[in-house]
């Protein structure tokens, strides 16, 4: 029998890094040992509940600040000296805002990007030399269809979705020259983490100097949001179960819009209509429209 795949994960306290840790770490043939990792330890409980038949032995819980140089070097090494290699990364950590763009800080702005896309590129970069040295591994990040096309009042989340989009369309073909394979999962609206994304970084934003105009647009976004998450928004175990079967197939595609009931029209017309005004016009209907 072979050794399982070693798995690190990020950003498992809730929603997609959960469910992804849960369902790996219970393969009934074993063939992962799930590193699941989370800033705030103190989240752990649900997580260790639900997979306490598989604790310290195919799921290990640990602290990491994807945020922290310090922390993923300290986490990286500790598993590659342990485990002698790291198979499989995730890159699942994410927070939402939808905000006036104008109201945001540069400091508030700068720990988004630090969180959904700086702290993707420092465990790429802390696994990539161990990967290339043994001609193997897989890197999912998980983005979102908002990394495909824009998003009314997701400006910053929208920004490094995107910036996730060139960092993995540009490794494919290099990593591809070292036996390495890169997914990007894109779901739309996910039931269970909707409203915890929305509060993220937006509840620290001081809307008081917004105009009125701006605060009942984005109020009409959430809005919409929330319906389109009623309707047909999925749940995380259904992008988990996407994770895996990405994870087992032999030639795994580069991009993975997850829900067929959101987004495609949206990327359709950008890739049909170069010049981005269909697409603009689409976003318009789909968020504006009465």
């Amino acid at each position: 029998m072979a050794s399982p795949r070693v798995v690190l994960i990020s950003g498992c306290s809730s929603g997609i890094g959960l469910y992804t840790a849960l369902l790996l770490a219970k393969d009934p043939e074993k063939r992962f040992k799930v590193f699941a990792t989370m800033r705030n330890l103190e989240k752990k409980t649900a997580l260790e509940s639900e997979g306490r038949d598989r604790l310290g032995e195919t799921l290990i819980v640990k602290q990491m600040d994807v945020s922290s140089d310090e922390s993923v070097t300290s986490v990286v090494e500790e598993l590659v000296a342990k485990e002698g290699r790291i198979d499989i990364l995730i890159n699942n950590a994410g927070v939402g805002c939808v905000t006036v763009l104008e109201c945001m800080t540069m400091q508030q702005i700068k720990e988004m990007f630090d969180v959904n896309f700086f702290g993707a590129v420092r465990l790429i970069q802390a696994v990539l030399p161990g990967m290339k040295a043994r001609q193997d591994g897989y890197i999912v990040n998980v983005s979102s269809v908002f990394g495909v096309t824009g998003g009314p009042f997701n400006d910053m989340y929208t920004a490094a979705k995107f910036a996730m989009g060139g960092l993995t369309e540009s490794l494919a073909p290099v990593l591809k020259q070292f036996n390495i394979k890169i997914s990007l999962v894109e779901p739309g609206p996910v039931v269970t983490s909707f409203i915890s994304n929305l509060k993220g970084v937006a509840s620290k934003v001081d809307l008081s100097t917004a105009d009125q105009k701006s605060v009942q647009l984005m109020q009409s976004v959430i809005a919409r949001m929330t319906d389109l998450t009623a309707n047909v928004g999925q749940q995380s175990e259904e992008i988990a179960d996407t994770i895996k079967e990405i994870l087992l197939s032999s030639k795994p595609h580069i991009r993975y819009l997850t829900n067929k009931y959101y987004g495609l029209d949206e990327a359709n017309s950008k890739l049909s209509d170069l010049t981005g005004d269909k697409l603009v016009d689409v976003l318009e209907k789909r968020f504006f429209a009465n």
